[in-house]
């Protein structure tokens, strides 16, 4: 696989991406299908995408497979952090996604890693993200990974108030 900086021409592929991997981690059974497209209507559409990607504290980096396929992407953003973390001196990964078919073969460590170094390159020292409670599969691959809970906040997903978990790693260098 590739991993690459996205580019706004990469706007189409990341919003198909956005939209399919939103469908499969919080689809059914997970979520009515009713919620999980009033959320893809609101917030996962080419123009919304776009001017993500315009933004100049927004990351991209897009996975592709082989044969140039795009499998999966992340967003990290710079912003201030949630005021429980300690250290102020970091950046959000906001999205880490894969198709589904892309899940179990070590490709989400790989992306998280680039993820990572990237952050230690700008001079971060931590990261931070937020993770749904009910979804114990992230949860437990970013524990695995070093990830700490140090709080959480309230997410607007469609109609339904949802619960994420904030969790931050802390960068060596």
């Amino acid at each position: 696989m590739t991993i690459r900086l996205a580019t706004i021409s990469d706007a189409t592929s990341i919003t198909e991406l956005a939209i399919t991997t939103m469908r499969e981690a919080f689809g059914p059974p997970h979520n009515p299908t009713e919620l999980v497209e009033g959320y893809i209507q609101s917030a996962i559409t080419l123009p919304i995408i776009e001017a993500e990607l315009a933004d100049q504290r927004s990351v991209f980096f897009l996975v592709e497979s082989p044969d140039g396929e795009p499998v999966g992407y992340a967003k990290l953003r710079r912003h201030v952090p949630p005021r429980r973390m300690t250290d102020r001196n970091a950046v959000e990964i906001q999205r880490i996604y894969l198709l589904q078919s892309q899940i179990g073969q070590g490709q989400g460590r790989i992306l998280m890693a680039h993820c990572l170094d990237w952050a230690r390159s700008q001079e971060y020292t931590s990261v931070w993200l937020g993770v749904w409670e009910r979804n114990a599969r992230a949860l437990a691959f970013y524990e695995k990974i070093g990830f700490q809970r140090f709080g959480f906040h309230y997410f607007q997903f469609g109609s339904e108030r949802q619960r994420d978990f904030w969790l931050q790693k802390q960068l060596d260098n």
